[in-house]
Formats: structure tokens, C-alpha cells, sequence
């Protein structure tokens, strides 16, 4: 970290903060977003540091699973 792009493939319910916290600014990530409704979303970190978020199309991906969730 931090990195140039980030690219997700299991659905979080909410961007977790420490995976934005690892994009550099000007850096992107592409995430599955939702829990029953999930949206494919771009994250651009600002120069200023700020996560600026844009939903991209509806999707459906396996959800992320942590240690311990279950």
C-alpha cells in the first residue's frame, strides 16, 4: 500500500474503511457493494484524500466472508 487500483470480487454490505485507507491518492477500486441489492461501484481516492464513490450497474457476487462471521 498504497496502491494504484484495487479490484474486489465478493460483495461487502458497506466499503470497509481500511480497504480505502490502501488507495493512493488518485488511486481506484471496483467493488460489488449491497447486501440483498448489490451495485457494482467505482471508488476514486480525491487528492484531497476523499473517497468519491460512483455506482456503475446492478450485479451479483458472492458475499465477503471474514474470520469469525459466521
Amino acid at each position: 500500500a498504497p496502491f494504484d487500483a484495487v479490484n474486489v470480487a465478493a460483495a461487502f454490505a458497506t466499503l470497509p474503511g481500511e480497504l480505502l485507507r490502501q488507495l493512493r491518492p488518485g488511486g481506484r477500486m471496483v467493488a460489488p457493494v449491497g447486501e440483498k441489492q448489490q451495485y457494482l461501484t467505482r471508488i476514486t481516492r480525491t487528492e484531497a484524500g476523499r473517497a468519491q464513490q460512483e455506482t456503475l450497474e446492478a450485479v451479483r457476487f458472492v458475499p465477503l466472508v471474514r474470520p469469525g462471521s459466521d
